[in-house]
C-alpha cells in the first residue's frame, strides 16, 4: 500500500508545498516540494483576498500532484481548501470524541475510530476504500507523516 501526504501552507510569509509518499510501514517512497513563493506587492493587489487560496491550490498543490510519480492508494490532506484540487484527496481531521464503530455522516464524510479517539474523514470513499482505510488505521499512525512533512517544509523554507 502507498499513502501520499499533500501539504500547501504559508510559513514566515512564504508559501510552500510538499508531497510525501510512504509505504504502509511509513518508509518514504517519494518526496517532492516547491520552492518557497513570496508574492510581490502587485500580485497582492491583483489577487486580493484570493491570493492565498490561489497559491495553495492552483500553483502549489496542483503542481505537486502533476509531478507525483507514484500512484498512491490514498492522498491525505489536512487543509479543507485543498479538497477542490483533485477528487482523489481525502481530508483527515483528528477529533476528541471516542467512537467504537465507523459512523457515516454523508456520502463523503465518515467518522472512524482512531487511537482511542476519532478521525473525521472527508472525501470520495467507496465501501472498498473505506475498508482499506480502516485496516490501515489499525496498523499505522496515518497522521504522523504530516509531522515529518511539516519539518521538511520548515527546513526548505529556512534555506539551510
Amino acid at each position: 500500500m502507498t499513502i501520499a501526504y499533500l501539504e500547501s501552507k504559508k510559513l514566515d510569509g512564504k508559501f510552500v508545498g510538499g508531497l510525501l509518499t510512504v509505504d504502509e510501514r511509513g518508509i518514504p517512497q517519494e518526496f517532492k516540494y516547491t520552492e518557497p513563493v513570496v508574492p510581490n506587492e502587485l500580485q497582492r493587489i491583483l489577487y486580493g483576498g484570493s491570493l492565498e487560496v490561489y497559491l495553495k491550490t492552483e500553483l502549489i498543490a496542483r503542481t505537486l500532484l502533476k509531478k507525483m510519480e507514484k500512484n498512491p492508494d490514498f492522498i491525505f490532506v489536512r487543509d479543507p481548501e485543498l479538497l477542490e484540487v483533485d477528487e482523489r484527496l481525502v481530508l483527515l481531521v483528528e477529533r476528541n470524541e471516542k467512537v467504537e464503530e465507523p459512523v457515516r455522516i454523508s456520502e463523503e464524510e465518515v467518522i472512524l475510530p482512531f487511537k482511542g479517539t476519532a478521525l473525521k474523514v472527508i472525501g470520495k470513499l467507496s465501501d472498498d476504500r473505506l475498508e482499506k482505510l480502516l485496516n490501515l488505521l489499525e496498523a499505522f499512525d496515518v497522521l504522523e507523516p504530516f509531522q515529518r512533512l511539516d519539518r521538511a517544509l520548515e527546513y526548505v523554507c529556512s534555506g539551510e
